[in-house]
């Protein structure tokens, strides 16, 4: 285990300056120090570093806390209270938890600062640092640090900018690269080269009272048609700001206030729940008349039967904002507020972590916007409890979310249940005498239940005099169980859930990994880290290899987070990781690990380098089902895992794909295809290629070719950066093979594959679509 200097110190500092108190308390003097960075008197300091250099006690004067924390993460040893720590900080020092602080950058604490200015007054002159007795400053009360000795302060009129670049078609500006500056202080070392994400928009920032923020934007001035700076000015409010970036025609589409953010609470109910809060939008300037206008919404909540799901929490991500959300009884959660043309993610609470399950785009014309929950689907297996035999032909009544239903086990004692995991199902006979009642585990896919053989023959002596039976009196509706036993109360059976911890032994892939549906107390999940050998800051796109169980597979670092990758394996296992034949750790897998960092060599992207089969070696993408997105994941190693379980042979080619490794690959094959001239292919950030090797254009084409070819792209047509499926990690490419006539089992429906036909109907089925002939190895989530 390591960790950078940089962090360790950052750590270790918010130890020393706080760590008896609150977790709250320490996230926000990790807030506090990232605030500073690039802000006011600190203007001109890069990182972290470069604010720890000074003003913190903790760091200046190295006290026990501090050294502690810092000794504790060298030698790897580390404590539950560092741990902790280092878990309610790391988001924040990777720039992936926004401000809650609403920008404090100074704070001290009445006591330590009573006790420095009595026993040293030369260095504590007042028992109230001057800065808190400063016109310029105003405390900031901050939930959940009330009951820790600590006083937060911001200057007034500072203002939070989250902003987002559009072209003059209202296109997001994707991959370009923006500089801020002020008029004084031209570039900002920290709010330069900065690169706009997929939607356009940057990191936010603060701007002190009365400072207009400038920008650059791919290296031109973003000016109006008065030739002057388009600027955002600091009023002491937080702005969402959409900039119209057209040389000589920029302006500002819209700048919406939004409410200060503080640490996201819970509501129930509320009359109006906004996403983000009350907006006022006042349009500053444009080359557009266009408003960013409120839309008033409702969302309703189905089952993948279009049912609606009563009662059910959510949360709606807007703005880097998450919120909890609940609908009502008839599944519909009415006066939800989001600007028009904003982006709203919705997540649901997964088996680890919050899952996304949709995004859409508000529009003014949207009333209600419909989320489609999939069902879980499982078996369940009833047998005799003494000898262990099936019950099959066994007649049964289920009820769940109020409605029942018969059914009836098939000659292998089982059922197939579809319900949402967490949700109550209750199983009765039909001679009315209650089996039992199970919850929902998306663990489980076999639920083995074992039931007495009398109490069987005595359900089938009542079901052939037709006495006390169950009847489904209105099947199309929410309907009752109407029978004499159930006035009667008839009595609970005793029956054994015999379902192990476990409910199918975990095999190892053909990729010498296992196959991680089902986690219990043998499967932990690990992180692995890697940094640049050279600087020891985390980086993404670097390869690695991890043998386990004796084969080994290359992976990629980045996927799940700024150089960290996730991986599962069982415990007690050895796994090994190298850079190319190099071993570099040897663990032994546990419950609770640490993650495991690695040092790795960053391949030099800097120079500019001529086109050729190099960089094909460079940006790699992912053969690993584990790196695609949800729910597409879930559906694809259901169909793929089906598919090998049935003797179907299946290669996998591609899963994940950067964009970077999609420019690349289009353009070399546009020129290879003679679709574009080698001198008229658009940059693209981070990717230093020269296509058109300095004028040689008959190098520069062959070179394109042997791209072409190394990528083995062959007659496929190739999707444009960005907007490829695989880019957004929810396509797969793959060759299959030996499929006619086999057998193929998902959710205990049989399907014989007798044509290519057939496969792809049942892949489309479970959410797996194929592209078609122009593209055979593709399938994706919509067929594209």
């Amino acid at each position: 285990m390591s960790y950078s200097e940089e962090f360790m110190n950052y750590v270790g500092t918010v130890a020393g300056e706080a760590g008896g108190c609150s977790v709250t308390t320490w996230k926000v003097v990790a807030h506090c120090i990232k605030n500073r960075i690039g802000f006011a008197e600190w203007i001109n300091a890069r990182n972290v570093s470069d604010i720890l250099k000074k003003n913190f006690d903790a760091m200046t004067e190295k006290n026990a806390p501090f050294r502690k924390a810092v000794k504790e993460m060298r030698s790897g040893k580390i404590s539950k209270h560092t741990q902790d720590i280092i878990e309610a900080i790391s988001p924040i020092y990777q720039g992936l938890e926004e401000d809650i602080t609403n920008g404090v950058v100074l704070y001290f604490s009445p006591q330590a600062q009573a006790a420095g200015n009595k026993s040293n007054p030369d260095k504590y002159k007042s028992a109230i640092p001057d800065f808190a007795k400063s016109p310029l400053t105003e405390e900031v009360k901050i939930k959940g640090t009330e009951n820790d000795d600590m006083r937060w302060y911001r200057y007034k009129g500072t203002s939070r900018f989250y902003v987002q670049f559009i072209d003059k078609s209202a296109n997001p500006l994707v991959k370009s690269k923006v500089n801020i500056g002020y008029r004084k202080t031209k570039v900002v070392p920290a709010l330069s080269n900065l690169i706009t994400n997929s939607q356009g928009k940057i990191k936010s920032f603060l701007v002190n009272d009365g400072w207009g923020a400038r920008f650059t934007v791919d290296g031109k001035k973003v000016i109006d048609s008065n030739k002057k700076e388009i600027m955002l000015i600091a009023d002491g409010k937080n702005h969402s700001a959409i900039l119209v970036v057209e040389n000589g025609c920029s302006g500002i589409k819209a700048k919406t206030d939004i409410h200060n953010q503080q640490p996201t609470l819970s509501k129930k109910n509320s009359q109006k729940e906004e996403v983000i809060s009350n907006t006022q939008q006042t349009i500053e300037s444009s080359g557009s008349n266009k408003k960013q206008k409120d839309v008033n919404f409702s969302i309703k909540i189905v089952d993948s039967d279009n049912k609606e799901i009563p009662n059910f929490s959510y949360f709606l991500k807007y703005k880097t904002i998450e919120k909890k959300h609940c609908v009502g009884v008839d599944g519909i959660e009415k006066n939800i507020v989001a600007l028009n043309g904003e982006e709203i993610i919705v997540l649901i609470n997964g088996l680890d972590s919050k899952q996304e399950i949709d995004r859409f785009i508000v529009t003014e014309q949207m009333a209600q916007k419909v989320i489609k929950i999939n069902l879980y689907t499982f078996d369940i297996l009833f047998r005799h409890k003494g000898n262990k035999d099936p019950i099959t032909n066994l007649n049964l009544v289920q009820r769940y979310r109020n409605q029942s239903k018969l059914k009836k086990t098939n000659n292998y004692g089982r059922i197939t249940v579809n319900a949402m995991p967490g949700f109550e199902i209750n199983y009765r006979l039909r001679d009315g005498q209650n089996l039992l009642t199970i919850r929902v585990d998306k663990n489980k896919p076999l639920r083995i239940i074992d039931v007495e053989s009398q109490v069987i023959e005595n359900a089938s002596e009542n079901l052939k005099s037709n006495t006390d039976l169950i009847e489904i009196t209105k099947p199309k509706s929410i309907s009752k169980l109407e029978t004499k036993s159930d006035q009667s109360n008839g009595q609970d059976i005793e029956v054994n859930d015999s379902t192990t911890i476990r409910d199918q032994t975990e095999k190892t892939s053909s990729e010498g990994h296992p196959k991680t549906i089902i986690k219990d107390n043998n499967e932990i999940e690990f992180k692995v880290l890697t940094y640049d050998s050279s600087s020891s800051q985390l980086v993404s796109n670097c390869e690695y290899i991890i043998e386990y169980k004796g084969n080994k597979k290359t992976h990629i670092s980045g996927v799940n987070d700024v150089g960290a990758k996730m991986h599962k394996g069982q415990s007690g296992e050895t796994i090994k990781i190298f850079e190319k034949n190099t071993l570099l750790v040897q663990e032994v897998l546990k419950k609770d690990m640490q993650p495991i960092s690695i040092n790795v060599k960053k391949p030099d992207l800097t120079q500019v380098k001529v086109s050729g089969q190099d960089w094909c070696g460079l940006y790699l993408q992912s053969k690993s089902l584990d790196d695609l997105a949800e729910p597409f994941k879930t559906n694809a190693k259901k169909f793929i895992n089906a598919m090998r379980n049935a003797g179907i042979s299946i290669t996998i080619n591609t899963t994940w794909r950067p964009n970077e490794r999609s420019y690349l690959m289009y353009y070399s094959t546009a020129i290879a295809r003679g679709q574009i001239a080698v001198d008229k292919i658009p940059p693209f950030p981070g990717v230093n290629i020269d296509w058109t090797h300095k004028g040689n254009t008959s190098e520069a084409v062959k070179a394109a070719k042997a791209m072409h070819q190394k990528y083995a792209i062959g007659n496929n047509p190739v999707g444009k950066p960005g907007s490829s499926n695989h880019n957004r990690k929810m396509a797969v490419d793959m060759t299959i093979s030996n499929y006619n006539g086999k057998v193929v089992s998902i959710d205990g429906i049989n399907t014989k594959i007798t044509s290519w036909s057939s496969l792809v109907a049942l892949g489309k089925k479970h959410g797996v679509i194929w592209y078609g002939s122009k593209d055979a190895p593709h399938w994706s989530h919509t067929g594209r």
